[in-house]
């Protein structure tokens, strides 16, 4: 079988299309952990690839569950209004939003017990930020299915093989520091002299 790595700038045509955007969500809806005697989804939060994905999984959502109103799954990050309305609000138990698509905000300091369900819908080389990503559900949550029925897990729907890259690089890959413009010039100065003195 023909197998090759998808670049970067590939990723939003593979695999952030609305027919993968709709597989996610199905899965999410049919699959993930509920409240209300199993009629409700559970808080969740979707890690979206960037603004426009995340838009787009908003849009996917209304148009496959439109019975369950615009404010039901909504995009939280720093291009929207109310974005800490919305935060306080996906904090409360019973108020919507359910399910929150953030970019990057909802990925630390967030702290919402009732998260059930995380969706990893872009990929993590931090080993720091996908434990910090994780840690989102980790919250206990007394009384969350009924009376006396604790939260005891939440489920990781990892759609873009997460697990399996901090399986093969358990520290993950962190960003090579950035020369700033006055290194790389003293740098280039550097050998140029060098280079100069030796011929």
């Amino acid at each position: 079988p023909y197998k090759r790595d998808i670049a970067s700038r590939e990723i939003f045509k593979y695999i952030f299309n609305e027919d993968t955007i709709d597989k996610v969500l199905i899965d999410l809806m049919k699959n993930g952990l509920k409240i209300n005697s199993g009629n409700t989804i559970g808080k969740t939060i979707i890690f979206a690839y960037n603004h426009q994905h995340a838009e787009l999984i908003v849009q996917r959502f209304n148009r496959l569950y439109p019975q369950l109103g615009d404010d039901f799954c909504v995009l939280i990050d720093n291009y929207v209004n109310y974005a800490q309305d919305l935060i306080e609000n996906f904090e409360v138990r019973g108020k919507k939003p359910q399910i929150a698509v953030s970019v990057d905000m909802l990925d630390t300091g967030v702290d919402v017990p009732d998260i059930l369900n995380l969706v990893f819908f872009k990929p993590i080389h931090s080993y720091i930020k996908f434990w910090q990503m994780i840690g989102r559900g980790t919250r206990l949550s007394p009384n969350i299915f009924d009376v006396g029925e604790d939260k005891k897990e939440f489920y990781i729907f990892d759609w873009c093989g997460n697990f399996e890259f901090f399986g093969k690089h358990p520290k993950g890959k962190e960003p090579l520091p950035v020369l700033s413009l006055t290194e790389r010039l003293f740098g280039l100065r550097l050998d140029l002299a060098f280079t100069l003195q030796h011929s």
